[in-house]
């Protein structure tokens, strides 16, 4: 017995033995703390997704909570790792405004500075208009430990809860690729003088632009008022050829943001004729252009620039659809008179390019020149006299807008292009093909990529902001609209300022239908 307690061979096992549990108590800790790791990342990939999905709708409009919920539940997520079982290894995470979801949504005003400090919720809101951050939560299941399973007798639990959180919010939005045009809102004030430019947005999704014509009046060196048009910055350079050659097709380096522009100063009396290449007319600088030269760039034509213009017709029959200041005929039976009239010459002018509204009055407390259209567009007339009478029936045209009695002049463009009617020649000699071309009857391809007769601008409330007067100014935007060209830029009568005749398509904000969104880049960051 003696010798038995003083013999040491064995003890490495005994002392293994009593060790053991240690050893296996931390091994399985480890294998838990790196699952645990893991669901975390696949937590928190998914509460950082949630919320930037829902904070880039946050843009200030009335149902922007209710489209952060529509956004956020776009997203599918996954977390692994939380069972031990094989089934259940890999959970599938959906947001769902409901109870019991995996993911917990609280929108708010405002957060902390200090990233160190507790998200308040007592900023937490259900305003639209308020919401400014998006909080968001993410827990499935708890986390099935083999390590306190099996000290479950000790510890008193089987599993552990494992969540991520994500705050997010919605970057200042900018818009790229779009000609360096800005519009004084044209209803920024209401008839009594108050402003009203807040509820653009409201006015656009209620139908007020729909077949609503704007003649906006370029800005001189007056301080610009509703109804005016101007132009923007242009990085490396703002000259008025470079504002000409980008409405003409160049591209424009310079990215806008949706709070602040910066203006240029003058009026570019040469801009017509980089807007007027998109309706088949080359004049000035691009009367003999080289499109091979090293610093060309693409100028081609719209598909459809049918414009109210006749051709000429030459001692020897031939026909001159290349119109220079001096040359073709502007049709005036589309366009009133300063008389209030349709026809101020009095005759048929056979060509009829996009009529004026039937009532055209100036913006309120606008600029002279400056028109907005009130009510209906004879879509009829137009129809007819550049087709036949009854060959083509407005009411059966497809509406951009619902409920609305007749189309707009852009859903007549479309449907024109849509049926090949632009091919077509008008009683007067016009057709909406593309003719002419840069060398005089020696037509270019209409560019088909993207539309020519649309253009982007930004919307500026000027009345607000009339104080700062002109050159190199700093404006707050309203929105920014994609504006349909509905005429080229021609003087209707001698000694007349030509304008810019458009319809507004959509707009930016929560008003509008998202057609803008190609040019708009809309971007959200994680603050927490």
């Amino acid at each position: 017995m003696r010798v038995f307690r003083k013999d040491e061979s064995g003890y490495i096992l005994v002392l293994g033995l009593l060790v053991m549990p240690v050893f296996i108590g931390f091994g399985l800790l480890i294998i838990d703390v790196g699952r645990g790791n893991n669901a975390h990342a696949d937590l928190s990939a998914a509460a950082d997704a949630v919320a930037l999905a829902g904070a880039r709708e946050l843009d200030g409009g009335t149902d922007a909570i209710d489209r952060a919920r529509v956004a956020m539940a776009q997203i599918t997520n996954s977390v692994a790792m939380l069972s031990r079982t094989e089934p259940g290894q890999m959970e599938t995470l959906v947001y769902a405004d409901a109870a019991g979801n995996e993911f917990e949504v609280v929108f708010l005003t405002t957060i902390p500075d200090n990233d160190t400090d507790p998200i308040d919720f007592s900023f937490a809101t259900a305003d639209g208009t308020q919401a400014e951050y998006v909080y968001v939560r993410a827990q499935s299941i708890d986390l099935e430990s083999n390590f306190t399973r099996l000290f479950s007798q000790i510890l008193n639990q089987e599993t552990v809860p494992v969540a991520a959180v994500a705050v997010a919010t919605a970057l200042p939005e900018v818009i790229c690729d779009v000609p360096p045009l800005y519009i004084c809102n044209p209803f920024e004030f209401d008839g009594a003088g108050n402003y009203v430019g807040d509820e653009i947005q409201n006015r656009f999704a209620a139908g007020d632009f729909h077949a609503r014509m704007i003649k906006l009046h370029p800005k001189g060196s007056d301080t610009p008022s509703p109804g005016n048009f101007g132009f923007l910055s242009v990085n490396g350079s703002s000259s008025a050829d470079a504002i000409r050659d980008i409405f003409a097709g160049a591209r424009n380096p310079t990215c806008y943001p949706a709070g602040t522009v910066r203006t240029s100063p003058g009026a570019a009396n040469s801009i017509s004729q980089g807007v007027n290449t998109r309706f088949d007319i080359y004049t000035g600088s691009f009367s003999n252009y080289n499109p091979n030269s090293p610093n060309a760039f693409p100028i081609g034509p719209a598909e459809n620039v049918r414009k109210g213009i006749r051709p000429d017709v030459l001692p020897n029959g031939t026909v001159n659809h290349c119109f220079g200041p001096s040359s073709g005929t502007l049709g005036d039976d589309h366009i009133m008179g300063s008389n209030g009239l349709f026809n101020a010459n009095g005759v048929d002018d056979e060509v009829f390019g996009f009529p004026d509204n039937l009532v055209m009055t100036p913006p309120n407390q606008g600029v002279q020149g400056a028109f907005a259209g009130v009510g209906e567009w004879d879509a009829q007339n137009y129809l007819d006299q550049n087709y036949g009478a009854g060959v083509v029936d407005a009411n059966l045209i497809p509406r951009s807008f619902a409920g609305t009695s007749e189309p707009s002049r852009y859903d007549v463009y479309r449907y024109e292009l849509a049926n090949d009617l632009h091919l077509l020649t008008s009683p007067g000699g016009e057709s909406g093909e593309a003719l002419c071309g840069p060398n005089k009857n020696q037509p270019i391809n209409p560019i088909t990529a993207t539309d020519r007769r649309v253009m982007v601008a930004a919307i500026i409330d000027c009345g607000q902001v009339s104080g700062a007067g002109g050159g190199v100014t700093d404006f707050p935007v309203n929105s920014f609209a994609s504006i349909f060209l509905t005429r080229p830029m021609i003087s209707p009568t001698p000694g007349q300022d030509a304008t810019i005749d458009i319809e507004i398509i959509d707009i930016t904000g929560f008003g509008g239908n998202g057609t803008l969104d190609d040019f708009v880049r809309a971007e959200a960051v994680l603050v927490r």
